[in-house]
C-alpha cells in the first residue's frame, strides 16, 4: 500500500511539473515574454489587436504570440509598409497584417507617405547655360521642363532606351538643344508652328522633343547645334493632351506618376503664393505648399510671357500628387487635389505643391 501511495505521489508531482512548464504560453508561444514597441510615422494611426494606440506604445507578449496590426492613413497620406527590427510580418505592404513575436525585444513601425512622389527628378532652372550660343535665353520653361525628364530617364532611372540621350550634358544645356527643335522664341527649327511668338507653343513641344531624341536629319539644326559628343538616338513616345475635364485630366496625370513617369504640364499662367512647408515622412523631401494668386500673364523672374489664347503657357515638370489634402488642417489653405511639380525658376523651391487648376496641356512621355 505504501509503494502504491508513493507511486501516485510521484505521478502527481510529474503532472504538476509538466503543466507548470506550460503556464504563461500565449498564441503558441514558448513562455518567454518580451517587449514589443509599436509606433508610426506622421500621416496616419495604428491599432494593435483592434485597439488604437495614441503614439509609440510598448506591449509585453510571449514568444510566438500573433498580434493583429492595422494602419490607417490620414487624408492626403498613404500607407507605405511595415518595418520590424525582429519577428515576422504576415504582409509588410498590407495595411492590415499580423506580426509574430520573436524571442527578443522588437520594434514595429507603420510608415506613411505624403501622397505619391517620384524621387530624384532633376530640377533645372532658367536661364540655360547659353553655350551654343542661344540668341534669346528668356521664356525657356518648356525646354527646361522637358530637359528634366530626359535627364531623369538617362542619368537617374538609367532606362535602357535612354542611355546617353542627353550625352552627359546638364539639363540647362540640354534645354538649349531642345529649344532649337521646339523653336522657342522663334529662334529654331523652321518646321515648327511658332510664328514670332515669345516662348514655346504647346503644339511644338511634342515634335521638338521627338526630333531632339532621335536627332532627325535633314531637320537637324545647323552649327553650332551639332549633335553633342556621345549622344545616342532613340524613338520615344510623347503625347499632348489638352482636356478641360477635371477628373479625366487628373486621372491621366495620376496614372503617369503612379507608373513612375514624370511629365511636362503647362498652365494658363503661373503666379503661385507660398503658404507653408511640410515634410514627407517617408522620403524626407520638403514639399513647399503654394496657392494660386490672381491671374497674371507675364513674369520678370525669369522673363516669361503667357497667352492661353495662342497656345502659350507656363511649363513645369510634374513629379507627384496629393489627393484631398488639407495642408494646414482646416485652416485658410483649401482642401483640394494637389500636384507636386518642379518649377524652373531659381526663386521657387524644388517641390512645389499647387492645387490642380489652371492647367492647359499635359505631355506624357515614355522612352
Amino acid at each position: 500500500m505504501k509503494h502504491r501511495l508513493v507511486s501516485l505521489a510521484l505521478v502527481t508531482i510529474l503532472l504538476f511539473m509538466i503543466l507548470g512548464n506550460g503556464i504563461g504560453c500565449g498564441g503558441g508561444g514558448g513562455g518567454t515574454s518580451n517587449t514589443l514597441t509599436v509606433n508610426f510615422t506622421a500621416g496616419g494611426s495604428v491599432a494593435v489587436n483592434g485597439a488604437p494606440i495614441p503614439g509609440t506604445t510598448m506591449f509585453t507578449f510571449a514568444n510566438g504570440t500573433v498580434v493583429n496590426l492595422t494602419a490607417t492613413a490620414n487624408s492626403g497620406y498613404r500607407f507605405v509598409d511595415w518595418t520590424a527590427t525582429a519577428g515576422t510580418l504576415g504582409n509588410a505592404t498590407a495595411a492590415q497584417t499580423t506580426y509574430t513575436m520573436p524571442s527578443q525585444n522588437a520594434t514595429v513601425t507603420a510608415n506613411f507617405a505624403l501622397g505619391t512622389l517620384i524621387e530624384n527628378v532633376p530640377d533645372a532652372n532658367q536661364p540655360p547655360t547659353n553655350t551654343t550660343p542661344t540668341p534669346d535665353t528668356t521664356n525657356f520653361c518648356a525646354p527646361m521642363a522637358m530637359a528634366n525628364i530626359l535627364e531623369y530617364w538617362d542619368d537617374v532611372a538609367n532606362h535602357v532606351n535612354a542611355q546617353n540621350v542627353t550625352a552627359g550634358l546638364i539639363p540647362e544645356t540640354v534645354a538649349e538643344y531642345l529649344a532649337w527643335f521646339m523653336d522657342t522664341n522663334n529662334n529654331g527649327s523652321p518646321a515648327r508652328a511658332n510664328a514670332g511668338s515669345a516662348g514655346t507653343k504647346s503644339a511644338d513641344i511634342v515634335p521638338g522633343t521627338l526630333e531632339y531624341v532621335r536627332w532627325d536629319d535633314p531637320i537637324a539644326p545647323p552649327p553650332p547645334y551639332l549633335p553633342p559628343t556621345g549622344k545616342l538616338a532613340y524613338n520615344w513616345s510623347v503625347l499632348m493632351v489638352c482636356m478641360t475635364n477635371y477628373s479625366l485630366t487628373l486621372d491621366l496625370y495620376r496614372n503617369e506618376i503612379d507608373n513612375g513617369r514624370p511629365l511636362v504640364v503647362s498652365f494658363d499662367y503661373w503666379n503661385p503664393i507660398f503658404k507653408m512647408n511640410v515634410t514627407d515622412p517617408e522620403t524626407g523631401e520638403t514639399i513647399s505648399v503654394h496657392d494660386w494668386d490672381v491671374p497674371k500673364y507675364y513674369s520678370t523672374d525669369p522673363i516669361e510671357f503667357w497667352d492661353p489664347y495662342n497656345d502659350l503657357g507656363h511649363a513645369v515638370t510634374g513629379v507627384g500628387y496629393i489627393l484631398q489634402w488639407d495642408p494646414d488642417g482646416a485652416g485658410p489653405i483649401p482642401s483640394a487635389d494637389w500636384v507636386i511639380v518642379h518649377d524652373n525658376w531659381a526663386s521657387t523651391p524644388e517641390n512645389v505643391a499647387i492645387p490642380w487648376a489652371w492647367w492647359m496641356c499635359l505631355f506624357p512621355l515614355s522612352p
